[in-house]
């Protein structure tokens, strides 16, 4: 039994293979869960700007019944 030689382009090809095939299987699943990333990319957006844009409405509130009181 003799161990099978590989030659340099063999070994250059596997590589590119695995790799190829990873990269469909993550597109693949990217594809699958395409709504699930979209929303959850929209609830974050919409949540980083009510966390921007609240804060300066609740300072403009806050000091407005500051100075009412």
């Amino acid at each position: 039994m003799s161990t099978p030689t590989y030659s340099l382009a063999d070994i250059f090809q596997n590589i590119l293979t695995a790799i190829q095939n990873i990269l469909g299987e993550v597109a693949k699943v990217i594809a699958e869960n395409a709504g699930v990333i979209a929303s959850v990319l929209v609830v974050g957006g919409l949540a980083a700007m009510m966390v921007r844009y609240g804060d300066r409405i609740i300072r403009g509130i806050a000091g407005f019944f500051r100075g009412l009181f």
